[in-house]
């Protein structure tokens, strides 16, 4: 028992043959061939160190532990504690498709490199290959599963936390001006205006915006009240609005049969399809590649630019993290040199000292 040698062949190779005591008293028994004596005399120290550590039994289930196990671990957790736990739940179909059946504890970079090159090749329903910002999403969803399975003991390492991400930019920076708006609205049917004019005065996502109802809205306070169950981050929101949504809304006839405020006069039902008619009263203006979502963007950046603090701008807008809003809160040039201007005029009127004098060092 323990490291023999034979022969094969005219070869003289070796193997082990082991029983493997367990800090229960249980006998494990193990028997493989290896091909030189060194490796066979290590492969029996290690195992007995393991043994002897408890990790007998987490190395038999980290060998069986897949991609797809990972992510089911992790699944009930995002949805628990993240706001963005759909768009995790998409990426994890990609992840699984591709990768669910291999072993997370033998991921190599070659793995994930063969699984970009497999997501350039496909499809997005815009019928162009996805963004590489969005393959770098999905390969940090794929780190944090298996990072978690470590944490939970899983899995010993994560083998891929050392792969690095594309970083290519993928944030849009439209941010309509009201010039733009204007013109986009004239070009826009009568009925389906006031659903973009809103969404520019509020920022409410589509969803919030297609399905609110009468009920919500408080036109004595001026408010928006939705909870918990109507948002995203599944917590309640109170939106103030600005005298111009106000009057939008005073002057939106109420559907006699439906709650909802915005209503397709042609089907009597909530509207649909937001980004095709905003693209078609678009292309009537004469502007390209601009979304639905673009107009709680320049809500946004036009609150934040208007003096509103940006913690203030994050609960009108329902924003939970910091990284999100920051793909919403665009800075450009502008911004800059405003920035300095408002400087600028602080320090003429005193609130800011300026510095005089000259510049002097001393030795002590």
């Amino acid at each position: 028992m323990g490291v023999f040698q034979y022969e094969k062949d005219g070869r003289t190779l070796f193997g082990l043959d082991a029983w493997i005591k367990l800090p229960n008293g249980q006998l494990k028994r193990v028997r493989t061939k290896i091909p030189t004596l060194q490796h066979a005399k290590m492969l029996l120290a290690k195992l007995e160190i393991d043994a002897f550590e408890g990790r007998w039994f987490d190395r038999q289930l980290e060998a069986k532990i897949t991609v797809a196990d990972c992510w089911k671990a992790w699944e009930p957790i995002t949805r628990r504690d993240n706001d963005s736990w759909r768009s995790d739940v998409d990426r994890a179909r990609h992840l699984v498709e591709h990768l669910g059946e291999r072993r997370a504890a033998k991921l190599t970079r070659k793995d994930i490199e063969e699984y970009r090159e497999k997501r350039f090749r496909e499809p997005t329903r815009r019928g162009g290959p996805p963004a590489p910002g969005t393959v770098d999403r999905e390969i940090a969803l794929l780190k944090r599963c298996i990072s978690y399975a470590v944490e939970c003991g899983t899995l010993v390492r994560n083998p891929i936390a050392g792969v690095p991400l594309l970083n290519e930019p993928n944030t849009r920076d439209m941010v309509l001006k009201p010039v733009m708006l204007e013109r986009v609205l004239k070009a826009a049917p009568p009925a389906f205006a006031p659903v973009i004019e809103f969404d520019y005065e509020t920022g409410l996502r589509k969803t919030e915006l297609r399905f609110l109802r009468w009920e919500q809205v408080d036109l004595t306070l001026g408010c928006i009240r939705l909870s918990a169950k109507e948002t995203k981050t599944n917590e309640a929101r109170v939106v103030y609005l600005t005298s111009r949504a106000l009057e939008i809304l005073r002057q939106n006839p109420r559907q006699l049969h439906s709650p909802y405020v915005f209503v397709n006069p042609d089907t009597g039902r909530p509207w649909s399809e937001h980004n095709k008619m905003l693209r078609r009263a678009c292309a009537r203006a004469g502007y390209a590649g601009i979304w639905f979502h673009d107009l709680r963007r320049s809500f946004v950046t036009n609150a934040r630019r208007s003096g509103v603090p940006e913690s203030v701008v994050m609960k009108l807008s329902g924003h939970k993290t910091r990284s999100v809003f920051d793909r919403y809160n665009i800075v450009d040039e502008g911004d800059l040199k405003a920035a300095v201007e408002r400087i600028d005029a602080a320090r003429r009127e005193g609130a800011v000292p300026a510095l005089r004098g000259e510049f002097s060092t001393r030795r002590d």
